[in-house]
Parts: C-alpha cells; sequence; structure tokens
C-alpha cells in the first residue's frame, strides 16, 4: 500500500474521521499542519496506553512542542487516537474554518491548534461527562500542564449533535481572563484538568437546554435522542476536543455504552461497519 492509501486507511479508524467524517477530517489536519495534503501517518503504541496512537512526523523547527516520542527518540505530534472501545461515536459537522477576516479583531492570529485528548493517568482514553462536569478531572494524564489553546482568552465550546439545533458557549480559557471574545492577553492559560471541565460543563448545558431541529429529517434520530433511552450525562465519554475554527472547539463524544445499541468492542462496530455508515452518513 502507498504512505499516501495507507493514511487514509488509518484515518477512517480514528475518533476524529468518525466524529466529522474522513473528508472534513483531513480538510482539517491539512488546515493544523498548515499543508495541502496529510503527510505520511505514523501508527505508535505504548504499553499501558490504550489505543493507536495516529501521527505525524515533529517539524524541529516548530514552536509547537512534539506530542510524543518512541524508543529510537523520534518525536511526533498525534493528529488522532485509533477507537479500540466504548459505544457509538457521536457524528458532527465540522464548520468550515473561518478566516481571518471573518475573526474581528483577531487579525494578527488564525493558528489552529492540534486536537487535545483526554487520557488517564492509567493509559484510558477518555473521561466521563459526569466527572468532567464536576471538575473530577485530577486523574488526567498531563492534569496540571497548560492547555495549548491558542492566544485568546475566551473560546466557544460548540456541539453539532444530530437531529438538534447547532450549540455554542462561550467559555474562558485563561485565568482571570477577559469575557469580550476578542480580547487577546498574556494571563496564564488555564490547565488540562481545567479545559476538560469546562468541556464538561458545556455539554451538560447542551444536554439540559438542546432544541431539536425541525429541518431534521433522517430516520436516525432515535438513535441520537436526548434524555430517556438516549444520551444523558451518565452514558456519555468526552474523548477530547478538537480546534475546527478561529475562536470555536468542539468536544468528541462517544457513548459509553448506547442503551439502544448493542455491542461491546471495536471489532463489534466494524462488523457492523456498512450498515452503521449508512446511518450516520459515514463517507470513505
Amino acid at each position: 500500500m502507498n504512505p499516501q492509501g495507507e493514511s487514509r486507511c488509518l484515518l477512517t479508524d480514528g475518533y476524529i474521521a468518525w466524529s466529522f467524517q474522513i473528508g472534513p477530517a483531513t480538510q482539517h489536519f491539512c488546515n493544523v499542519l498548515g499543508t495541502n495534503g496529510v503527510p505520511p501517518l505514523k501508527a505508535l503504541s505504548f504499553p499501558g496506553r490504550e489505543g493507536v496512537f495516529l501521527a505525524v512526523d515533529y517539524v524541529a523547527a516548530s514552536r509547537i512542542p512534539p506530542h510524543v516520542s518512541d524508543e529510537k527518540g523520534n518525536y511526533f505530534w498525534v493528529l488522532d487516537r485509533k477507537i479500540s472501545s466504548g459505544g457509538p461515536v457521536v457524528p458532527q459537522i465540522m464548520p468550515a474554518p473561518l478566516t481571518v477576516s471573518d475573526v474581528r479583531g483577531r487579525a494578527d492570529v488564525s493558528d489552529l491548534q492540534f486536537p487535545i485528548f483526554f487520557e488517564n493517568v492509567d493509559g484510558k482514553l477518555g473521561i466521563p461527562l459526569e466527572a468532567a462536569a464536576a471538575g473530577r478531572c485530577g486523574t488526567l494524564r498531563n492534569a496540571q500542564e497548560y492547555a495549548q489553546l491558542g492566544a485568546w482568552s475566551t473560546t466557544h465550546i460548540c456541539i453539532a449533535w444530530p437531529g438538534h439545533e447547532w450549540f455554542a458557549r462561550l467559555v474562558c480559557v485563561r485565568d482571570n481572563g477577559s469575557d469580550t471574545p476578542a480580547h487577546r492577553d498574556d494571563r496564564i492559560m488555564i490547565t488540562v484538568a481545567t479545559f476538560a471541565h469546562r468541556v464538561g460543563e458545556s455539554v451538560i448545558f447542551f444536554l439540559v437546554e438542546c432544541k431539536p431541529d425541525p429541518g431534521y429529517t433522517s430516520s436516525d434520530g432515535q438513535l441520537w435522542r436526548i434524555g430517556d433511552g438516549g444520551a444523558q450525562r451518565c452514558n456519555v465519554m468526552i474523548i477530547g476536543a478538537i480546534n475546527p475554527s478561529v475562536g470555536s472547539w468542539m468536544p468528541i463524544l462517544q457513548f459509553i455504552r448506547h442503551p439502544s445499541v448493542e455491542y461491546d468492542t471495536i471489532a463489534d462496530v466494524k462488523n457492523r461497519r456498512i450498515n452503521w455508515e449508512a446511518v450516520i452518513g459515514l463517507t470513505l
């Protein structure tokens, strides 16, 4: 298999591709890297850490530090994590990246950040929604390190849950920062644990306040219902978050176990892949 074909194959099994479809996910990775195509991916595994890391070579001259290294001392940036367990990943629509001119007052910054994955010190990927919303995020790996969220003091946590209207909630991403979205300062960035907490709070707000989308006509609506028989704070996991456009982050959401879908492993997911692709409209 050629490197480009192998990279595409790897991407199809990643959380971001399952969440936002392979085409938008690939374009997002290009936007983050500032390239016209996704460089050859490496599939990396580490003892005691769940799943496979889908990574690209670290560019030494970059201001962005590497995320992981292998036993040979090679450094990499992580673009995605391969799905290894759990229930259905919630499909969402990724908005088109905003241009610099689209964001008033932000003309000097247009960089998109790498995805942030919430991994626990025991190597398990993801944090239960209830724990994140309650601020029980101290067990995350690198919990007290600064979250790489960009230069701004606020951002929007956005959710595009199937069958429901677009949701966005403004949150502060710098300690004691301004509530003005266009305000840029040098105040202290929040930690990974604090970011997970604010994402969790935002998802809870969404589950409580969400409104059905009257224009949604797909027959899969029951799969993504919210409330009894569907998504509740007790059965949703936050895997991480992506930065699709300047001023916004979107959580990667997965059911711990869907009350209406019976499977437990990624092997079961793959056995149902053809039917599931039809349900969520996954484009390969």
